[in-house]
């Protein structure tokens, strides 16, 4: 297949699954702006249309705007959250997205690569939507679940099966940790054309000695500190964490429930199911992260250590494109696409290992680091400004590694993700790191 046919082939298996999700709710969901912080889902669907029309048929092909209602309604800086639940019909939106798509493929076929244009030359532009598209396809996922969080807290059948407490608690293991060695290693990509502008440049950084957990925090750790006292506990908190805890008097992980005296409860995408205590906790804050790591006597791995961890072959002195190599992500290296539509045991996927000997450093769950979200010297804005640098403001947290809903065309070592330290509702968990 050619390089062209394959992008083509992309473009669609990613619309085709953008508009699955959608399909998942009716009119009035697709509306509804069940959170403050997330558009409604319709508007993900709009916004992706208009992306694709606004550097495509616009910069690239120097054309006039196909609708310029629909720019000013899906475009972030002109349409504040509150006013993104007035949108078109579905058919509307959809009947849309394929009329740009139409001129957008048009425009592929007849694409010179290797031209000198910025966003033509290697596909750049086309990987970069493909990209955007599928971190959308992440934040619909989000949405669903706190929909279907919504219709079980409004529900009052009971959720059956078996649950575990103190016993299946007492029986966890210590932390299973390994040893990085301290050294150099090449942090980051110069590969324009598959990465974004956080990425960027590559460049060498000294990372001390340090210890990382094998495998991401698991929800029958996390239960131990609550049953600790954890979430009562300042010491093991920040100041701005105790404050936040205070404010919001959150006791678990966002989507954990009580179901009877012994089973607890997590909600997923379809319905409530016995919490696993193999699988990694998700949909924590920053905050509970770094207490949990306090109360272990532990903290937050940095950035760079993240991503030594992830990637880097000290017998060789080579980085690699993902922790086991360069071939693809498959079913028996990562939990990624949004299959099975939820996390999985932490140690289930030994293929997809580390040179340093870690699990789960791609998928499953996001890993909160200690960083703040700041840019590499010598970073440059590309291809535009409103991407990465307005985060830059020390009031985001750097995760890392991707979940179980993250697309193939995201996940790499390198990719950089950010939200603010008190955002639960993203698939986010946490491994501890140590001082050698």
């Amino acid at each position: 297949m050619t390089r062209r046919a394959t992008i083509r082939q992309q473009l669609e298996e990613v619309r085709e699954r953008t508009l699955r999700l959608c399909a998942r709710v009716n009119d009035v969901d697709l509306r509804r702006q069940i959170h403050s912080d997330f558009s409604p889902l319709g508007w993900h669907l709009g916004h992706v249309g208009v992306t694709e029309a606004f550097w495509i048929l616009q910069r690239c092909k120097g054309e006039s705007s196909l609708s310029v209602a629909y720019d000013r309604l899906f475009t972030p800086t002109d349409t504040p959250k509150p006013e993104r639940m007035h949108l078109p019909a579905r058919e509307e939106i959809i009947a849309y997205l394929r009329t740009v798509r139409e001129q957008v493929l048009s425009v592929l076929a007849g694409a010179d690569f290797s031209s000198d244009h910025p966003l033509l030359r290697d596909a750049r532009i086309f990987n970069m939507l493909l990209q955007h598209e599928e971190q959308h396809q992440e934040t619909m996922l989000l949405i669903l679940r706190l929909f279907a969080a919504e219709r079980y807290d409004a529900s009052s059948s009971p959720v059956s099966g078996e649950g575990w407490g103190e016993r299946g608690v007492a029986s966890s293991s210590d932390r299973d940790m390994v040893l990085v060695p301290a050294g150099l290693f090449r942090m980051g990509s110069d590969e324009v054309a598959l990465t974004l502008d956080n990425e960027r440049p590559q460049h060498e950084v000294f990372v001390p000695a340090f210890l990382i957990d094998r495998y991401p925090v698991t929800n029958a750790e996390f239960l131990r500190f609550i049953l600790a006292g954890g979430y009562h506990e300042c010491a093991y908190w920040s100041p701005a964490g105790w404050q936040w805890r205070e404010q919001t008097a959150v006791e678990h992980p966002l989507y954990w429930r009580e179901a009877g005296k012994s089973a607890r409860v997590e909600i997923g995408l379809g319905q409530a199911h016995p919490l696993n205590p193999h699988h990694p906790v998700q949909c924590v804050s920053w905050y509970e992260a770094e207490a949990y790591a306090r109360w272990t006597g532990k903290r937050l791995p940095t950035e760079e250590e993240w991503e030594k961890a992830a990637s880097w072959d000290g017998e060789r002195a080579e980085r690699h494109s993902y922790p086991w190599g360069e071939d693809a992500p498959t079913a028996l290296t990562c939990n990624c696409d949004a299959y099975p539509e939820g996390t999985t045991p932490v140690d289930q996927r030994p293929a997809g290992r580390s040179p340093a000997g870690c699990f789960d450093m791609l998928g499953n769950v996001w890993e909160w680091t200690e960083t703040w979200f700041q840019p590499y010297t010598g970073f440059t804005a590309f291809p535009y400004e409103g991407y990465s640098l307005p985060y830059f403001d020390r009031q985001h947290r750097v995760l890392r590694g991707g979940s179980w809903a993250t697309r193939r065309h995201v996940l790499r070592s390198t990719f950089r993700n950010w939200y603010q330290p008190w955002v639960r509702e993203i698939f986010a968990g946490f491994r501890c790191a140590k001082d050698q």
